[in-house]
């Protein structure tokens, strides 16, 4: 990436906050499931397995279709790899604990709301919240980085409308050759991603995550709850998870600048050590001090390799193709989210 004046400084940390603005909202409506999950079960009375899917489906097509929340995400992710080169993974994990933020508010908040204003009213508000991202978009601006590349595309695109005027060719010819071209120029790039073996196995380790991941995320206060717990300290379970996200995502960003540590052995590490945490929620829900203790631990090492997911990509595939990288791992990666909720219900 070509370096400028604002890399790594100046409006780049506008931009850094701006997006960090957004993933907190995104993690309140992305991670409060868990909670909506319980008034669903109570008022449409259709099973865990059934019910399961509402969740599963959000987080699925949150993946699957970068449409409403996910624009967020995406952008998000992307606006700030052309900003950040040397500090870019501490930027994303400070961009990251944006997450976590939404994380800990998330469930108390749907709690609150299921309480006050029930089911109906609480999808209201919870939409209500989501549009406010729209004022922290407002101030991503374009990079010069990528400015410098409009700038070469505008010149080309001068060159065909003048040939276009030429041959008296009507302007939408114009604008469906360059949708045509960018369509082209998008299934090119990812054929070529598909080939990329280092890539596609971080997909797959990507997927199986999403996978047991998923399955916390929708199910962790109906569980607590059939072993006793009230339905508020159930909710405040995702608060711990919170927490703990937080300082997670900005150490892992901080650590992962270190080049004697690295993002790849980072990442896979407290991918494996959240793996073996899941396998032992059951011996670790007997008691709500207990089930505290596993959603602080969750928190740690689920929430750190979040803040590497970005330069990981980086690494695999550049920053050119960036946005077509999180785009391949956020749908196949999907499909785990998809699934692995409904598998535990049944």
């Amino acid at each position: 990436m070509a370096l400028h004046k604002n890399t790594d400084r100046g409006y780049a940390w506008v931009v850094l906050v701006s997006s960090w603005l957004q993933l907190v909202i995104c993690g309140i409506v992305y991670y409060s499931p868990a909670v909506v999950t319980i008034g669903l079960l109570e008022t449409m009375k259709e099973g865990v397995f059934k019910t399961s899917w509402v969740g599963s489906t959000l987080y699925g097509t949150y993946m699957f279709t970068a449409i409403g929340s996910a624009l967020m995400d995406v952008s998000s992710a992307v606006i700030i790899c052309h900003y950040f080169d040397k500090y870019l993974p501490l930027a994303s994990g400070l961009q990251m604990s944006g997450g976590g933020a939404g994380l800990l508010m998330g469930a108390p908040i749907a709690r609150a709301l299921l309480d006050t204003f029930g089911l109906s009213g609480t999808f209201l508000v919870l939409g209500g919240i989501g549009a406010n991202a729209c004022v922290c978009g407002m101030l991503f601006r374009p990079s010069p980085h990528e400015q410098h590349t409009g700038t070469k595309s505008k010149e080309t695109s001068g060159d065909v409308t003048r040939n276009l005027v030429d041959q008296e060719v009507d302007v939408q010819s114009e604008v469906r050759i360059s949708y045509v071209q960018r369509l082209r120029s998008t299934v090119r790039d990812t054929w070529s991603l598909v080939f990329n073996l280092s890539f596609m196995l971080y997909v797959l380790s990507y997927t199986f995550w999403g996978f047991g991941e998923s399955i916390i995320y929708v199910h962790l206060t109906n569980f607590a709850e059939s072993k006793g717990t009230s339905q508020q300290n159930s909710a405040m379970l995702f608060t711990a998870i919170g927490v703990t996200s937080i300082i997670a995502r900005v150490l892992a960003g901080f650590a992962g600048t270190d080049p004697a540590i690295g993002v790849f052995m980072l990442h896979t590490g407290m991918v494996g050590v959240a793996g073996v945490l899941l396998m032992l929620c059951p011996l670790l829900s007997s008691s709500l001090t207990r089930q505290f203790v596993f959603s602080s631990l969750y928190g740690i090492f689920s929430g750190g390799p979040m803040a590497l997911v970005k330069p990981i990509i980086v690494d695999l595939v550049g920053v050119k193709q960036l946005a077509t990288g999180y785009g391949v791992v956020n749908f196949i990666g999907g499909l785990g989210l998809l699934l692995g909720p409904p598998f535990a219900g049944r």
